[in-house]
């Protein structure tokens, strides 16, 4: 039986005290971590609000006992037991605060979300008063679409500035604002919206079926952290709300639908075939997959094809050279073996098992098998998708998405057809 948070002596802030972990970047009311279980730079976060914590990389997640237990393989209740003796509940304990607030106590009031139609509306008059820049033009031309397409998908460049005149302007024209995902009060009350220099990019509406906005991702222009994509929100901010990570879905409800991560992806692949695509943030993202899955299938879905990408088929052996030469050599496994062996390894040893890539790949395969699972508990056939493999079976390098294998297909055929 759970118990409510309310019956614990303790917070996660206080175990992530207790446990060392320091993080790399702090928000109001939850931090972002290198992760404990996966490596990933930056992908764990701590929210301090709801005293849970996960990694968008690996999927670990759970509550506060979860991160001690999880890390040093206990069960919950040892993981209580020795959390509560190691911080000495029976005296005095001085709890970790929050970044950025005054008392451990202290919670950043978020808004509740608005309805379907009004976070639409509001996104929708938002990117009416915005533009797409020549470049962000571009790249999406060179990505496979057309102008209409991109006309008709509503791509946008974040502002550069007048963004509380913009919050404003929105107000004035009767948009909801609380509780539409990036919209958020500053330290004077007043509203304005989460575009800045880190996050400039342009904007990628996520739809429902019926086309309706109901978040936004925006693809950056500069990778912070390996991430190229973040999403538009303004949770753990005074009045903010948080994105909810909504599935993208593209092309009418049909038989068979395809399953890829990343909604621009989905839509360009979409636009590529004319097939029907669902699309998740990311491959661990998968709790939102039932409850559409099912949807679907009361309109006709038969059929689920998994077309994530091809890391799922990474190759994780690697020649020593590389291996000297990788960036990531300081906290890699691999390397550390590697150096340690003697000095005929050139001779020895052809190849190294790149600790890095394996967990890139695992990751992968465990969506992959969340989305096998879900459609086997809903009785839908789901087929496995591969492309670009070399004569091991592995992934050759070239295509890795769905959209780029499809490009890369229409390039062939117009190809020989001017031949």
């Amino acid at each position: 039986m759970r118990h409510p948070i309310e019956d614990f002596p303790f917070r996660i802030g206080d175990v992530q005290r207790l446990m060392g972990l320091q993080p790399v970047r702090i928000h109001s009311g939850n931090s972002d971590f290198n992760c404990i279980f996966c490596g990933g730079k930056g992908k764990m976060n701590i929210n301090y609000v709801k005293n849970v914590y996960g990694c968008v990389k690996c999927g670990a997640g759970g509550g506060m006992v979860d991160l001690y237990a999880s890390y040093y393989h206990l069960t919950a209740k040892e993981a209580y037991d020795e959390i509560c003796q190691k911080l000495s509940f029976e005296e005095s304990v001085e709890r970790a605060k929050v970044p950025g607030s005054e008392d451990a106590n202290s919670v950043v009031p978020e808004s509740i979300r608005a309805s379907e139609e009004e976070i639409h509306h509001t996104y929708s008059v938002l990117l009416s008063h915005l533009t797409l820049s020549q470049k962000h033009r571009e790249d999406l031309l060179a990505r496979g679409l057309t102008e209409e397409q991109i006309k008709r998908e509503g791509y946008r460049s974040t502002p550069v500035f007048g963004v509380k005149k913009l919050a404003g302007t929105l107000q004035e024209m009767k948009c909801v604002v609380e509780g539409v995902p990036g919209f958020y009060q500053d330290k004077n009350g007043e509203w304005t919206i989460n575009f800045h220099r880190r996050n400039s990019g342009f904007l990628i509406p996520v739809r429902t079926f019926d086309g309706k906005i109901q978040g936004m991702q925006i693809r950056t222009d500069h990778v912070v952290d390996d991430r190229k994509y973040v999403w538009f929100s303004s949770g753990g901010r005074r009045k903010g709300t948080s994105s909810g990570s909504p599935l993208h879905m593209i092309g009418r409800p049909a038989p068979e639908v395809y399953v890829t991560e990343g909604p621009l992806k989905g839509t360009i692949a979409h636009y590529l075939t004319g097939k029907t695509f669902l699309c998740v943030a990311g491959v661990m993202q998968y709790k939102k997959l039932p409850e559409a899955l099912e949807a679907l299938k009361q309109q006709g879905l038969v059929c689920v094809n998994e077309a994530y990408d091809m890391d799922k088929l990474i190759r994780c052996a690697v020649v020593p050279e590389a291996c000297r030469t990788c960036k990531n050599q300081a906290e890699c496994e691999s390397y550390k073996g590697y150096r340690s062996l003697p000095g005929q390894i050139r001779i020895q040893v052809s190849e190294i098992r790149c600790q890095r890539l394996k967990v890139k790949r695992d990751n992968i395969q465990r969506g992959c098998m969340q989305l096998y699972r879900i459609c086997n508990e809903l009785s839908l056939p789901c087929h496995r998708m591969v492309w670009s493999l070399d004569e091991k079976g592995e992934w050759n390098g070239t295509e890795k998405g769905i959209d780029d294998y499809y490009a890369a297909l229409r390039e062939e055929r117009s190809g020989l057809w001017n031949d």
